[in-house]
C-alpha cells in the first residue's frame, strides 16, 4: 500500500470515492438513507471537480445534527455486503472532508475526523478486497491510472488537480 505515498491528495479523495461508488451499487434504492449516500458522494465528486462546498458541507454528511447521515446509516445496517458499502461511503466522504478541511488551512477538524488520515484509504481499500466486491484486477487498473495522472506534487504544492468522476471511469 506504499503507493498511497505517491498520489497527489486529490487522487487520494479519486481513489476513496472510486472505491465506495463501485461498492455502493449494494445498496438499494429503495434502502433507508439510500438518497442521502447518493448525494454524499455526489457532492463529494463535486468539491473534488474545484466546486463551491465548503469542508463543514461535507462534514455534515457524516455527522448531522438530524441523525439523517452516513454514518447512522452505516451503524443501523445488518446485512455484511450492505454494511461494506456503507462503510466505504463513510469512509470516502470522511477522507474527503478531513482533505477539505486541509485545503482550507483549518488548524481544527470536527472531532468525527480527527481519526481521519491516509490510513483510512488502506482500511479502505482492504475492506474492497475482503468484501470480494470489487475485483482486484480493478482496484490495479485504478491504483496505475491515478499514479500516472495524478502524482504527488513535490515540486508544486500550490496546483490543484480537479478530478472528475467521469475522469475515473476506468474501474
Amino acid at each position: 500500500m506504499d503507493f498511497i505515498n505517491d498520489l497527489s491528495e486529490e487522487a487520494k479523495v479519486a481513489l476513496g470515492l472510486a472505491i465506495a461508488e463501485k461498492m455502493y451499487v449494494f445498496i438499494d434504492k429503495e434502502d433507508d438513507g439510500y438518497h442521502v449516500g447518493e448525494k454524499a458522494l455526489e457532492d463529494c465528486w463535486k468539491w473534488l471537480s474545484g466546486k463551491e462546498l465548503s469542508a463543514d458541507d461535507l462534514c455534515n454528511y457524516i455527522d448531522s445534527e438530524d441523525y439523517m447521515d452516513v454514518a447512522e446509516f452505516a451503524n443501523k445496517q445488518k446485512d455484511e455486503q450492505k454494511q461494506y458499502g456503507w462503510y466505504s461511503v463513510l469512509d470516502a466522504v470522511s477522507y474527503t472532508a478531513y482533505q477539505a478541511y486541509r485545503r482550507e488551512n483549518k488548524k481544527f477538524v470536527p472531532q468525527v475526523l480527527e481519526v481521519i488520515d491516509d490510513e483510512t484509504l488502506i482500511v479502505m481499500w482492504e475492506n474492497a478486497i475482503e468484501s470480494k466486491m470489487i475485483e482486484m484486477d480493478e482496484l490495479n487498473t485504478l491504483r496505475e491510472y491515478l499514479i500516472d495522472h495524478y502524482p504527488k506534487k513535490d515540486h508544486d504544492n500550490n496546483h490543484l488537480f480537479f478530478i472528475n468522476k467521469k475522469d475515473i471511469a476506468i474501474i
